[in-house]
């Protein structure tokens, strides 16, 4: 049973009820701080559960996109590169240069090909290595028409000696089989293919001829000489009636001789103005003491080595032609070894040349 002060207690807090609400201001504004406390609590409990809920929404993203990070890891970073400054083949000269030369002449590999330098001339700037001549006899060995067939250059390259290779410029893929024969330690021409005394022999594409005009004498020799790169200097490839014409010779040799090149008279012809051609205009050249296959037959090939050998030892130097016959590259396997144990010494053509050049 409720005491009497229960009873005042309640009394008393309808009184403090009755006064709260009896008045309309006292009612709205009891309201609008419900209201406040109400949007306040919201936004607290959403920060709550958002806390919470965030990172399984990130955990699931990240979940997707690893495969496609993973499948393609260049596609992972998107950073462009720098552009490279030679992207657009504009090298610097040094680039284009073949490598230094290496310190033991006796190596025959990539390292043996001279530096080229803007200063030098062609004959200067492509020479082959040459080794020290210490007072030996020199022998250089001249293959002509060259670089119609890629296996007789490798059957060459496998030759035991230091030689010279003369390219026909209308040969295909010239610049690998130039670069090759180089990187082999041997030197290389170019064999120009001059108008024969006998019309019924075809010197071959671009050949120059008696018969052409002046001009176009021009311009043919041009279009040989540009065919490939790295060559000391010419021969000629025929050219008996061409060379023995000193009026054609004379256009071709100038154009020669602007290039810095050297020249070796093949001496197809005993009426062959070239050698002295070149020597007027100041040219390191040199001409043709024996060839080798005339004969193509082993045993005759042998003997004019045994020629060679002899011609050496009288006069202290000597230059042999020859061709990529299957004989000639016999013979010359067999014979290299045993001249070399003779003390022979195997020199480029360049060498030969700078004997008697005084420019």
């Amino acid at each position: 049973m409720p005491s009497q002060n229960d009873g005042k207690k309640n009394l008393a807090e309808l009184s403090r009820i009755d006064r709260l609400t009896s008045s309309p201001v006292r009612v709205a504004v009891i309201c609008a701080a419900v209201l406040v406390i109400s949007a306040s609590g919201g936004i607290l409990i959403g920060k709550v559960f958002n806390a919470f809920k965030q990172p399984v929404e990130l955990q699931v993203v990240s979940a997707l996109a690893v495969p496609s990070l993973v499948i393609e890891p260049t596609e992972i970073v998107e950073i462009p590169a720098p552009e490279s400054p030679f992207v657009h083949n504009d090298y610097p000269p040094q680039l284009l240069k073949p490598l230094e030369p290496v310190k033991d002449p006796a190596l025959r590999d990539v390292e043996n090909v001279m530096v080229p330098s803007t200063e030098e001339p062609a004959w200067k700037r492509y020479a082959a290595l040459s080794p020290p001549v210490e007072g030996r006899p020199m022998i250089a060995i001249v293959i002509d028409d060259v670089g119609l067939s890629q296996q007789k250059i490798e059957e060459l390259n496998e030759l035991p000696a230091l030689l010279t290779i003369a390219f026909l410029p209308y040969s295909p893929s010239l610049q690998g089989k130039v670069e090759l024969v180089r990187r082999q330690g041997n030197e290389v021409m170019l064999h120009m293919p001059m108008e024969p005394t006998n019309h019924n022999i075809d010197p071959g594409p671009d050949a120059l001829l008696t018969t052409l005009s002046l001009d176009e004498l021009r311009q043919r020799t041009i279009r040989n000489l540009d065919k490939f790169e790295g060559y000391v200097g010419v021969n000629n490839h025929m050219g008996s009636r061409f060379t023995a014409d000193g009026e054609a010779m004379a256009v071709v040799m100038d154009i020669m001789a602007e290039r810095g090149l050297l020249f070796l008279d093949s001496k197809t012809t005993s009426a062959s103005t070239g050698y002295r051609l070149a020597v007027e205009r100041g040219m390191p050249s040199a001409k043709r003491d024996i060839f080798l296959d005339h004969v193509i037959d082993e045993t005759a090939i042998l003997n004019q080595l045994a020629k060679v050998e002899a011609a050496a030892e009288r006069s202290g130097v000597v230059i042999a032609i020859g061709h990529p016959h299957s004989a000639t590259i016999r013979a010359l396997h067999k014979w290299l070894p045993k001249a070399k144990e003779k003390g022979f010494l195997f020199v480029p053509i360049s060498a030969v040349t700078a004997l008697t050049f005084k420019g």
